[in-house]
């Protein structure tokens, strides 16, 4: 597998629009019936119902006009059928005409019908009856196919808030919980958050994002028979937003592999971090040691000299210090001769400082620096204050160029109040900006998102993420660990998700024999090595 690849490891996350390909693809092309793919599916519904104990509560089945609708009908049949007793209602406004429901939705109640059960339609305070009961609720009031959210006068919203006061309740939801956008990672107004989430085909943005994945409980996602010719198909009509990285397939290729026997510490790489501020010196420190942990061969710091009495004693033997700083900047002169003599492949600039550190000079270096396929620049901390006024004015290569924004951190790399890029505004304007700016960005959270500003490359997504790495020194972990994949020749975005991967689990790690309140930053870089390598159980023979 090359470490270009992204085939070998990324697949899209089913958004809107692809899932509404896939699903007239394989109808239309593929003539495979809807009614088919839909019995499948409800089949899908009524497995995981039983497994979750459906057979052990009052099941109420909450079915909306549209195809997620029909879905539960079918699970309510097959409940029905197995001797479960089931409660059907159509969550509707009262004057809403039966014609409206879709074909499949009143094929699926006339099966019903034949059955003898007859839905009822869902009045305010039906569900009242339920309050001291044990239930278990399967959600198909709306599917894929809402956008925004919903109004709390909606007929559906008043239902699912009702059915949300039961205490004793398990929720089962279809493909979503209703009134969740699917296309949306950000928090959202769901009224009934799921225990479960059955969905079909792929995983949808909103299954995989944080915070939005919390209301989806566990997701399970199941194969109701689609073409992969169809998604094929649907790919060329429609890229998905974002990529879900499988960790253990990315984790499967190490770029160390290849280096020869023989090879010595700049075959693995010289790396340059600057930064540091009165009383924080830990930060490039960290930084630095992790890069080494991470597979790099060589580490240097540079603080400036005003703050290097925080710092004595506490630099470990294994990294080298240099004076590349002019009071409080980084000297142009100094920097680009120190790259050269020393064969630097990857510079990381901002761990413990406030503020940016570079004029436009030294971004000039930094730009020259990375016009070979050698040079690797990583841009965090205080760097990132305004980094885009310097950027404008030199040709940035995406591949060579990553910013490590938090939330905070990103509203001040092009000004203004942008949007997280975990909604389809956000996304369209952080794609914007990566283009005009010539780099890539990770941004950090719970579900990081790397997005570069090569427009042919798909924005990766990875679930690995622990609230373990809410500790100061993190951050300054993954840029030295991004540093040291950079270093080797990754490019940017497969650098920054494949050293989140990495830093996520050693985190896990350290929190398995420390406990998870009292890992620390130095904790998870000790553990580095070990969460580098796949997962046995997971890898591929």
């Amino acid at each position: 597998m090359s470490i270009y690849d992204l085939s070998e490891f990324a697949s899209p996350l089913w958004d809107r629009a692809y899932s509404q390909a896939v699903d007239r693809f394989s109808s239309e092309k593929f003539l495979i019936p809807q009614a088919v793919l839909m019995e499948v599916a409800g089949r899908f519904v009524y497995e995981a119902a039983v497994e979750l104990g459906a057979f052990e509560r009052e099941v109420v089945i909450l079915a909306g006009p549209g195809n997620n609708g029909g879905d539960a009908l079918v699970a309510a049949r097959l409940l029905h059928d197995a001797g479960c007793s089931v409660e059907v209602f159509k969550v509707t406004k009262r004057d809403f005409d039966p014609k409206k429901h879709s074909e499949l939705f009143q094929l699926q109640e006339k099966i019903l019908g034949t059955l003898g059960i007859k839905l009822k339609t869902y009045k305010e305070g039906d569900f009242e009856r339920y309050t001291s009961s044990n239930i278990f609720v399967i959600d198909g009031i709306y599917g894929l196919g809402l956008q925004g959210s919903l109004a709390s006068d909606d007929i559906g919203y008043v239902a699912l808030k009702e059915i949300d006061k039961i205490q004793e309740k398990i929720v089962l939801a279809v493909d979503v919980p209703s009134g969740m956008d699917v296309d949306v990672g950000d928090e959202q107004n769901v009224p009934l958050p799921a225990a479960v989430t059955v969905t079909f085909g792929g995983l949808k943005p909103a299954h995989v994002l944080a915070p939005a994945k919390k209301a989806c409980g566990n997701v399970l996602n199941f194969d109701i028979g689609f073409p992969k010719t169809a998604e094929v198909w649907a790919l060329k009509e429609h890229t998905p937003h974002y990529f879900y990285v499988e960790p253990d397939a990315l984790l499967n290729n190490d770029p160390w592999s290849h280096l020869p026997s023989d090879a010595h510490k700049y075959d693995r790489g010289h790396v340059l971090i600057l930064g540091g501020s009165p009383g924080k010196t830990g930060a490039p420190i960290l930084a630095g040691i992790s890069s080494l942990r991470a597979g790099a061969g060589w580490a240097t710091i540079a603080m400036p000299r005003s703050v290097l009495q925080t710092a004595c004693g506490s630099i470990p033997l294994e990294l080298t210090f240099e004076d590349l700083f002019a009071n409080d900047f980084v000297d142009p002169g100094k920097l680009e001769r120190f790259i050269k003599e020393r064969k630097v492949r990857a510079v990381v600039v901002g761990p413990g400082s406030m503020d940016s550190q570079l004029d436009k000079d030294a971004v000039g270096v930094l730009a020259k620096f990375t016009s070979t396929q050698q040079g690797f620049v990583v841009i965090d901390a205080g760097a990132i204050n305004n980094i885009a006024v310097h950027l404008q004015k030199f040709s940035i290569k995406p591949a060579r160029w990553i910013l490590t924004p938090h939330p905070g951190e990103w509203k001040k790399i092009g000004g203004g109040e942008p949007t997280s890029p975990l909604n389809p505004e956000g996304f369209k304007a952080a794609r914007d900006l990566t283009e005009r700016l010539g780099i890539t960005v990770i941004y950090k959270c719970s579900t990081p998102v790397v997005i570069s500003g090569d427009m042919s490359e798909p924005v990766l997504v990875t679930d690995e993420g622990s609230n373990v790495l809410a500790r100061a020194g993190t951050g300054d972990v993954l840029s030295g660990v991004i540093a040291a994949h950079g270093a080797i020749g990754m490019k940017a975005s497969i650098a920054g998700i494949r050293a989140q991967i990495i830093v996520a689990r050693a985190a896990k790690k350290a929190a398995e024999y420390l406990g998870k309140e009292s890992v620390l930053a130095s904790d998870i870089v000790m553990a580095l090595g070990q969460a580098s390598l796949p997962n046995p159980a997971n890898k591929e023979e």
